[in-house]
């Protein structure tokens, strides 16, 4: 969704499949049996950075993403629910099912077709959130597409306590509140969904995945660098430059990636006309209008002024 809020008290079954598929992407919504007349619901949702957020309560319902719905015009997103109801949830994605019981997250990639069946009486919370946002990450997530993944502990806790503080107060959220919060978003999504369990675990990957979330927590910080972040972790700058060579981006490139996106961000968004270039840069740690006007060159093409004018 493009921005604003959406609230919806004792929606019908026809308004919650339109407000699904404008939230993210074409869907197919269905009532069971003969109810689809009797079919009520509250529908809340809202742009949290460049992420979007909704919850819905209310009576039983199927959605649907159908092969014939899917088109290469779609964006490529990643949808994450959080369910909290009685009775389980039934998910089925490309051959994988699952029923979520409460406090349980599901993932479905919305580039391929996939059904969800939700129970009488729900409360789910659900993200809509694009791969490019996930970087790296998307194909970590994407491979537990229909999977139930308990809430119950570590980062999968915080990011369910999280998204239910988030539903409780999407009106309260504006100006850079709203781009914070969905960085924070990103970064514990990231976080619950790296997390592996103990044995298993490629120790070198899970720590590149918590220094990348530790670092997106502090990215305004101009002091944040590849020594302060190593000693943050407990290893050398020499360790973090070998830990990060194993990804193909090094540390400090890809840290200068992320808060070029935000700069170019904000930039673009009318909200921010009143800061100067410098002081957007400086939001997000960069404090050089020289090295700014050249990487902007560089990574998108365009100047800043570029990017304000091609709104």
């Amino acid at each position: 969704m493009d921005g604003g809020a959406l609230h919806v008290h004792q929606a019908t079954i026809g308004e919650l499949q339109t407000a699904a598929s404008t939230i993210l992407a074409p869907l197919a919504v269905t009532a069971p049996g003969e109810d689809a007349d009797a079919f009520r619901a509250d529908i809340d949702a809202a742009a949290v950075g460049r992420a979007a957020v909704a919850r819905f309560r209310g009576a039983a319902h199927l959605v649907q993403r159908s092969p014939r719905a899917i088109t290469s015009t779609d964006p490529e997103l990643l949808k994450l629910t959080l369910h909290r109801s009685s009775e389980p949830a039934a998910a089925d994605q490309g051959g994988t099912q699952s029923r979520a019981r409460s406090g349980d997250f599901v993932v479905f990639d919305m580039t391929r077709p996939y059904r969800l069946a939700v129970p009488d009486g729900c409360d789910v919370m659900a993200v809509g959130i694009s791969r490019t946002e996930l970087g790296r990450h998307a194909d970590t997530v994407a491979r537990r597409a229909a999977r139930r993944l308990p809430a119950d502990t570590g980062a999968q806790a915080v990011l369910a306590a999280f998204l239910q503080g988030l539903g409780r107060h999407l009106d309260e959220l504006a100006g850079p509140a709203e781009a914070h919060v969905g960085d924070a978003l990103v970064s514990l999504l990231i976080a619950a969904f790296t997390e592996t369990e103990p044995g298993r675990m490629d120790t070198a990957t899970e720590l590149a995945d918590r220094i990348r979330v530790y670092a997106l927590a502090k990215i305004s910080d101009p002091n944040l660098c590849v020594e302060s972040v190593a000693a943050a972790h407990g290893i050398s700058a020499r360790q973090l430059h070998r830990l990060f060579r194993r990804t193909g981006i090094p540390f400090a490139t890809w840290l200068r990636g992320e808060r070029l996106e935000r700069v170019r961000r904000d930039l673009l968004d009318p909200r921010h006309d009143g800061r100067t270039t410098a002081a957007v840069a400086a939001r997000w740690g960069i404090h050089d209008p020289r090295h700014l006007a050249r990487a902007l060159k560089a990574r998108y093409g365009r100047t800043a002024r570029d990017l304000r004018l091609d709104r």
